[in-house]
């Protein structure tokens, strides 16, 4: 056992200073004052490359990396090669994340290749142990196939997660709005299903959630750390190097997903860690890194406590039906760091914030009474 001297992030905020009791074996009772204890964070979208594509990412590598940044729960998507979208291959992941010092969940595809036509077998895939259905990096499915693969994610229980871009119109945000709309519309008519939008962009797609909501249709939505922290003018600075799908938009977008977020019309805040090796993003590879820096960015971002209890700890495992089990992070809201990418224990170093200062870094991440990652504290 170990003792804290601690503020706690629960749902209603912080709470006071209090001595916590973690079942975690080894080292000293520490005096942790000023530092927060939450439970651990999840991310609801990430891609750990793995299989296919193992010199961006591993389960390993993407697992080292999230307890570093504080995530004690992942939600990998569907994305790999061979796309996860039959049964065998989601028990194959299921079973190798079982070894692993962080909770994996796994998504399957909705459709066949991700190629919007075919649909995967919900029933076997949530049998298998996926936890949601996505084609995440395409949205290539009319309307008409996109109501039958809501209906049968209904049938067998799944959230659907949708990455909102109509593709004939590139990543304009008139295709995120046009893609967001579709789906909606498609939602009122199947009713009982669930629709969560992914990496939502534009302030027009978030009011039209917002609206969706007020009609009391089942729908969530995330945003990520970069889309709520930077804007056009960042990504033009950054040459290749800024690259992400959808792009990075203008600072009303930001303002606008920053007031979504606090107000519960963007449930939950995602990283779409997206690892990619140097060449690859040198050559214009869409993504960041995202668990490394997450805290840091997300803290700056000024949220309550609250929200950020509900948008990193509550709301994504809710959406995806998964308990939050004794998993903590531990986190230094007052300390100031420079991201340095190389030290990032995930194989891709594709970070936006190469060379930042950022306030907020986590000390500790403890999954199952194990400590995953430990960091010193240093107080001047």
């Amino acid at each position: 056992m170990r003792l804290f001297n601690v503020r706690v992030l629960r749902a209603q905020g912080l709470s006071t200073p209090t001595t916590v009791q973690l079942d975690v074996a080894d080292g000293d009772d520490r005096d942790a004052s000023g530092l927060i204890l939450s439970p651990g964070w999840m991310d609801l979208h990430a891609h750990l490359r793995d299989p296919g594509f193992l010199q961006k990412e591993t389960l390993a590598t993407g697992c080292a990396s999230a307890a570093f940044g504080g995530f004690t729960h992942v939600v990998a998507m569907a994305n790999t090669s061979p796309v996860t979208d039959r049964a065998e291959l989601v028990r194959n992941l299921v079973a190798r994340a079982e070894g692993l010092p962080v909770r994996l969940s796994f998504v399957g595809a909705l459709t066949i290749g991700l190629e919007g036509k075919e649909l995967t077998d919900a029933t076997a895939l949530r049998a298998a142990g996926a936890v949601a259905l996505s084609d995440d990096g395409r949205h290539a499915m009319e309307k008409a196939t996109l109501r039958r693969a809501l209906e049968g994610a209904a049938i067998a229980g799944l959230p659907v997660l949708i990455h909102p871009q109509k593709e004939e119109l590139g990543v304009t945000p008139e295709a995120e709005v046009r893609a967001v709309h579709e789906a909606l519309d498609v939602l009122r008519d199947v009713g009982r299903s669930r629709l969560h939008v992914q990496h939502v962009s534009t302030s027009a797609a978030a009011d039209l959630i917002r609206q969706a909501k007020g009609d009391r249709l089942w729908v969530t939505a995330e945003a990520t750390p970069h889309h709520l922290s930077l804007t056009t003018e960042d990504a033009a600075r950054m040459g290749s190097a800024g690259n992400v799908n959808p792009p990075l938009r203008s600072a009303a977008d930001r303002e606008a997903l920053l007031d979504a977020v606090e107000q519960g019309v963007i449930d939950v805040i995602a990283t779409d860690h997206a690892p990619h090796e140097a060449a690859a993003k040198q050559a214009g590879a869409n993504g960041f890194h995202g668990f490394e820096t997450a805290v840091g960015v997300v803290l700056g971002l000024g949220l309550d406590a609250r929200v950020l209890y509900r948008a990193c700890v509550q709301r994504p495992r809710q959406i995806v039906g998964q308990p939050i089990d004794d998993e903590w992070t531990l986190i230094d809201p007052e300390v100031d760091w420079t991201v340095d990418a190389s030290s990032f224990r995930s194989r891709g170093k594709n970070t936006p914030y190469a060379g930042r200062r950022l306030r907020g870094r986590v000390v500790m991440t403890v999954c199952s009474g194990h400590v995953l990652f430990e960091r010193m504290v240093q107080r001047v």
